[in-house]
């Protein structure tokens, strides 16, 4: 998948007017959850994504934080100056995107990383 195809998903997820506007809220959502991870596990789920698309991942010194689904969708909403209604918009098109971008097995993994409320936010609240 290119860069230009998953920013497409997104838009679709999004019903964005544009893919720059896609591009705002995956960069604003990765950055944060690479914020939010490991930096190994931030570095993993990069390799599995289109290398512009996974530089937002990798790029923000990745300092493994411990927030819940609130705060990060605070942290996203910050991060894209916007509120809480559209981070959570965003959260929801990008992180579903990026579930349906890597492989089982490294979604699986993510989400068994994360607290619970997050499988939702990657479209998969079965698997919380």
């Amino acid at each position: 998948m290119t860069s230009r195809e998953f920013l497409a998903v997104v838009r679709e997820q999004g019903e964005y007017s544009d893919l720059d506007e896609a591009t705002r809220a995956t960069e604003a959502v990765l950055s944060t959850l690479g914020d939010r991870l490991q930096p190994a596990a931030a570095d993993h789920l990069a390799d599995q994504l289109p290398a512009e698309i996974g530089e937002f991942l990798t790029g923000v010194g990745n300092t493994g934080r411990s927030w819940g689904v609130e705060e990060f969708l605070r942290q996203v909403a910050r991060a894209a100056a916007e509120d809480e209604t559209a981070a959570r918009r965003d959260a929801e098109a990008v992180l579903t995107a990026l579930g349906e971008t890597v492989s089982g097995g490294e979604l699986n993994r993510l989400i068994s990383q994360l607290p619970s409320g997050y499988a939702e936010l990657f479209g998969h609240p079965e698997l919380a």
